[in-house]
C-alpha cells in the first residue's frame, strides 16, 4: 500500500515504544521482531513479504522523517538538561558548597543494591559529619521524564545520601503543587535562571564508607575554566 493511501497520521512525537521499534528496523535492515501494526498503519514502515522469510519491514520516507525528528528532539533535550545541570551546579558552588555532577554510588534499598547517579550532589564544606547538609538536585526538562522519575520512586535511592532532595523542573512542564511533598521544588529557565519554589523537607542521612569512596573517586564540579598549565 502506498503512503498516500494511508488515512492514519503518526502521532508527533512518536510514543517511546514505537520510536524504539522504528529504530530497530532502521538498524536491522527490516527483520521483524514485534507486532508493529501501528507503524504499518501510520505508514512509517512497509511490509515486504518474501518466500524465505515470514515478513520484512522497510522504513519508509515518512519513517525516516520521524526518526530524524526524534533525534533532533533528543539532542535538544540533552542540551537543555546539560544547560540546566550546569546552572544548578554553578549556583550551588557559588554559595560555597562542594558540588559533584558525575557522582555514581551504590545504594541499598529493600535489600537490593542499586546504582545511584544524581544529576547534582552537593554538601557543605565542613569537618563535622552532622553539619554537611548533603543535597541531591534532579534535573527534569521534559514532562515525560518527570513523570517517570515520580513513578519509579528513585527518591528512595537518594535518602541515604541526602538530607534534602530537590526536583529542578524546566519552566512550563509542571506546577510545583504537582510534585509530592517529599521533594523540594526548584524552577529553571535560560532567562529566569534557578529559583527555589518550595524548600525540601530535611531528613536523616548516613554517609558510609562506600559513599566516601565514591566521592573520593569523583571529580568536584568547577565552573572556572582550566588554564593550559593546570590541564597538563
Amino acid at each position: 500500500m502506498s503512503e498516500e493511501k494511508r488515512p492514519d497520521a503518526a502521532p508527533s512525537p512518536l510514543p517511546r515504544i514505537h520510536a524504539a521499534r522504528l529504530r530497530h528496523y532502521w538498524r536491522s535492515q527490516g527483520w521483524a521482531c514485534h507486532d508493529d501494526i501501528d507503524l504499518l498503519r501510520w505508514g512509517l514502515v512497509d511490509e515486504q513479504p518474501g518466500l524465505d522469510i515470514a515478513s520484512r519491514f522497510a522504513v519508509t520516507a515518512a519513517g525516516r522523517t520521524a526518526l530524524g525528528d526524534g533525534l533532533k528532539r533528543n539532542r535538544r533535550a540533552r542540551n537543555a538538561h546539560s544547560e540546566a545541570t550546569e546552572a544548578v551546579a554553578s549556583h550551588l558552588a557559588s554559595t560555597g558548597r562542594l558540588v559533584f555532577t558525575e557522582l555514581s554510588v551504590r545504594t541499598e534499598h529493600e535489600g537490593r543494591w542499586r546504582s545511584c547517579k544524581p544529576d547534582v550532589f552537593s554538601m557543605v564544606r565542613g569537618l563535622r559529619a552532622d553539619h554537611l547538609a548533603p543535597q541531591v538536585h534532579e534535573i527534569k526538562v521534559r514532562r515525560a521524564d518527570l513523570l517517570g522519575e515520580l513513578r519509579g520512586g528513585k527518591i528512595e535511592r537518594y535518602r541515604e545520601l541526602a538530607a534534602s532532595i530537590y526536583l529542578v523542573i524546566a519552566d512550563g512542564i509542571a506546577e510545583p503543587d504537582e510534585i509530592p511533598g517529599d521533594y523540594g521544588v526548584a524552577l529553571y529557565s535560560a532567562t529566569a535562571g534557578f529559583r527555589i519554589a518550595r524548600a525540601a523537607p530535611i531528613g536523616d542521612y548516613s554517609l558510609e564508607t562506600r559513599h566516601w569512596m565514591a566521592l573520593a573517586k569523583a571529580t568536584p564540579f568547577t565552573s572556572e575554566p582550566q588554564t593550559a598549565q593546570l590541564s597538563l
